[in-house]
């Protein structure tokens, strides 16, 4: 038996398929050679979030008989950053260890991966997701593992395609939201629905979306309906739906009128634009503007700023803002605050 250093030889010795997804800001598929590299200290982890790298790992056993059904092992372990997003390596090698020390060393022998990973429960590593989150984690796993999806699926899916989005859509399950989600090139033109949504529905779609390319069609109806509403809730719903389009200019362009300098934004607002259009803000003049924003709070200011620093992609852009030109007094003052703060 090879050494095992790291969980990715861990996988590779039980001889499971797995596949590795980022769970911090939203559901994204990690490469195994990106989490092998991030695991072997060779780079930063790609999504930090709260200072930890929040994984989840689907396993399944690579040879059954035709007559089985593979009986796959989910993981959901957070691991610790340091302030260049590199892994606390000792935190994961104390997991480590603990692990193998309960499963022994003929894991081989053990019928499935699943009858073990039971030891993941009581680690200071593992976390759940919240409902939503795991809906969409259950939904790409269903397609990975070439499951059909779930008896939520067919009644959104219907929903979604009617002309009265007022009703029915209170028996609706989160699972079935996900499921269509994952399916968005099964579904047909139901961009015209999104205008007539109720907030919760609204809501719960958006939730998924965040984890989904959407096309140009379905980004633009979703920015209409948050230009067009006053409610704040609404408008952080549209912004999560349309966070990884492939429509970024009209995005970006939304969320320069959202951050305008005479305008109050909210925390919750600012705070899904930090966690879910964190790249948009790589553009400087984004940047500035959210900076300015967060800046009529000193306690909103350190916490999200502050947290864009540990992301190596950010730090450079966030003090750049901090050095531009036209500050605004509170703004000197709020970066004065937090530099003292960081410094003590």
């Amino acid at each position: 038996m090879q050494p095992m250093e790291t969980l990715s030889d861990l996988l590779q010795q039980l001889q499971d398929q797995y596949r590795v997804y980022d769970m911090g800001c939203r559901l994204s598929k990690l490469s195994t050679s990106d989490f092998q590299a991030f695991e072997n200290g060779q780079k930063p982890y790609p999504h930090p979030w709260l200072r930890h790298a929040w994984v989840g790992i689907l396993s399944w056993p690579s040879i059954t008989n035709e007559t089985d059904t593979p009986t796959p092992s989910i993981w959901f372990l957070k691991f610790p950053l340091d302030e260049r997003g590199q892994l606390i390596q000792a935190a994961r090698d104390e997991f480590l260890n603990q692990l193998l020390e309960a499963i022994g060393t003929n894991m081989l022998d053990q019928k499935t991966s699943s009858e073990w990973a039971e030891q993941l429960k009581h680690s200071n590593l593992a976390f759940t997701p919240d409902q939503a989150r795991m809906a969409a984690f259950h939904a790409q796993a269903s397609l990975v593992l070439e499951q059909g999806a779930s008896s939520f699926y067919a009644p959104v899916r219907t929903y979604m395609g009617n002309d009265d989005p007022q009703t029915g859509w209170q028996q609706l399950g989160l699972q079935g939201f996900a499921d269509f989600a994952v399916r968005l090139d099964q579904q047909q033109n139901w961009q015209q629905q999104i205008e007539g949504l109720p907030v919760p529905v609204l809501e719960t779609i958006a939730a998924q979306l965040e984890n989904q390319k959407l096309d140009h069609k379905l980004a633009k109806a979703f920015i209409l309906r948050g230009q067009n509403s006053q409610h704040e809730g609404t408008k952080v719903a549209c912004l999560r739906a349309i966070s990884q389009s492939s429509d970024m200019s009209s995005r970006q362009q939304w969320l320069k009128q959202l951050l305008g300098k005479d305008n109050e934004v909210g925390v919750e607002l600012l705070a899904t634009i930090a966690s879910k259009c964190s790249l948009d803000l790589l553009s400087k003049e984004l940047m500035e503007l959210f900076v300015h924003q967060c800046a009529a709070d000193q306690s909103v200011f350190n916490g999200l700023v502050q947290e864009l620093m540990y992301q190596p992609k950010l730090r450079t852009q966030v003090l750049s803002a901090f050095r531009a030109q036209q500050r605004s007094p509170a703004l000197i003052q709020a970066i004065g605050s937090l530099m003292g703060q960081t410094q003590s």
